[in-house]
């Protein structure tokens, strides 16, 4: 059995920045959870299916501008809480490009709500790494015909 000097404990920053936001949206957080996206940038949510075809119908399609409008019109106080769990979290650089992924599982007010994996570019040249885009990718049969705030 290793000893806790023998392990490395460090969380790479990509999936770092992952954490901190499923914690801002478990939290209503929406001003931490904008400030991880660049400007510009895209959050996009789409099923499974469509994904692997290729596809280009989104249920969600938002900018940086636009994803921020979705949650000033959505007040925290008007929805349930929620619980984000993530796993298998990798990433993948080549050259400067940083692609983040990880499976997910989230629950609404102790239900079982969506299941998928987030899908993210990342960019790494300032301090603290942030979004270029994230991707949502649903799993199941059952897709939501509105998305009130990120998932």
């Amino acid at each position: 059995m290793a000893t806790s000097a023998q392990l490395d404990n460090a969380i790479d920053p990509a999936i770092e920045l992952l954490y901190r936001y499923t914690a801002a949206l478990d939290q209503f957080d929406y001003e931490a959870v904008l400030a991880m996206f660049s400007k510009p940038s895209r959050y996009r949510v789409q099923c499974r299916r469509n994904y692997e075809r290729n596809g280009v119908l989104h249920i969600v399609n938002d900018s940086d501008e636009q994803l921020g409008f979705r949650f000033a019109s959505h007040p925290p106080l008007r929805l349930e809480p929620t619980v984000h769990v993530i796993g298998n979290a990798r990433v993948r650089r080549d050259g400067g490009d940083v692609e983040l992924r990880a499976t997910f599982n989230m629950d609404r007010n102790g239900k079982p709500t969506f299941s998928g994996e987030y899908i993210g570019a990342i960019d790494e040249s300032g301090d603290t790494p942030i979004f270029k885009e994230l991707m949502v990718v649903l799993e199941g049969d059952s897709v939501p015909s509105t998305v009130q705030i990120a998932i």
